[in-house]
């Protein structure tokens, strides 16, 4: 589980292959990758259905955090999100720089033994799939995905005890929605805890905005073998009653299913999920009010070396309400998009 092994580095991947740099002071480690993409999906309103893109360029530094010192990690470059509601054609999640900048940094101190503090630009510990899309199992990131909490300023204090760790932060999260991050929340806090239990990893988090919402949500992920992974998403949602529309339900939750078959260089990634939003007709909102939802992804992957890979995706997005337009502007249920990108990690 990626939030387990490196919970607040999103270049966990490619991590093993990262070069080292001498400074004045410290070693330095270099990682990061690029991607590019062809995207098409049906649906998608006026708007073209077909588009290439840059969907990662990141360069990552990190420095070891040793003796009660200071180590650091930053991450700079350029991220688009494409989730199972645009298909990648919309650039979602306006909180990003989509421009070449800073996307995410903060410090690390050890005041003591085990005991950790992050301070700045915070990746966040909640759910499976990550920013860098190139080190999530399939490109499109998932309907679950889109409403969970992603980076932002704060500060994180972790403890950990053998396996397991044990965390508390305070951050400046404004929350977003439908790709705006004009809510009226002004932080959030989040406790929670990660680890490996009887051979299972997982991750268990409370999170609550400010005048918005709250959530849980737990992971867990497991090797069968060195051919087969699986993990499970578990999401549940309500809100606030100051965001709460009158008439309306408060809660909702979603549930992803991920299976990565592996064969040599060539892998299967499926994801399976489903969203409940409400009754239909009162809708929370949390899944863009959808009332209910499922998704099917699958992304054969094949990588020519440890470090480059070619891969193919389709997905299928139905939902009980008409939440998407075809060109001519009339509503539809479902959402067919297809994907194929290549990827250098560093």
């Amino acid at each position: 589980m990626k939030k387990l092994v490196l919970s607040t580095v999103l270049t966990a991947t490619t991590m093993a292959n990262a070069g080292q740099i001498t400074a004045l002071n410290s070693n330095i480690e270099l990682s990061g990758g690029l991607t590019t993409g062809y995207f098409y999906s049906t649906n998608t309103g006026t708007s073209n259905h077909d588009n290439f893109k840059v969907s990662n360029f990141i360069i990552s530094l990190s420095s070891q955090t040793k003796d009660r010192g200071i180590g650091f990690t930053t991450m700079f470059g350029s991220i688009l999100l494409p989730t199972l509601y645009d298909g990648g054609i919309t650039d979602n999640k306006a909180i990003l720089n989509q421009n070449f900048g800073v996307l995410a940094g903060y410090l690390t101190y050890l005041p003591f033994e085990n005991v950790s503090v992050d301070a700045g630009l915070l990746t966040t510990n909640i759910g499976y799939e990550i920013a860098t899309s190139y080190a999530n199992p399939n490109i499109t990131y998932g309907s679950v995905f889109n409403a969970q909490p992603f980076i932002y300023p704060g500060v994180r204090i972790t403890y950990s005890y053998k396996d397991f760790k044990f965390y508390g932060e305070v951050n400046k999260d404004k929350g977003y929605l439908n790709g705006s991050s004009s809510l009226q929340t002004s932080g959030a806090y989040a406790v929670g805890t990660l680890g490996s239990l009887y051979g299972i990893n997982y991750a268990l988090s409370y999170y609550d905005y400010t005048a918005y919402k709250n959530l849980i949500d737990l992971v867990l992920s497991k090797s069968l073998n060195q051919n087969l992974d699986i993990a499970l998403n578990v999401d549940y949602q309500w809100l606030d009653n100051t965001a709460k529309q009158q008439g309306h339900d408060k809660y909702g939750y979603g549930i992803a299913f991920y299976i990565i078959p592996k064969f040599e260089n060539i892998s299967l990634p499926v994801r399976v999920e489903y969203i409940k939003d409400g009754s239909k007709g009162k809708e929370s909102g949390i899944y863009n009010s959808v009332a209910s939802g499922y998704s099917f992804t699958i992304t054969p992957t094949f990588k020519p070396s440890k470090n480059t890979f070619i891969r193919v995706e389709t997905s299928y997005f139905k939902t009980d309400n008409k939440v998407f337009q075809d060109k001519s502007g009339n509503q539809k249920d479902s959402k067919l998009s297809g994907a194929v990108e290549l990827g250098l990690l560093f």
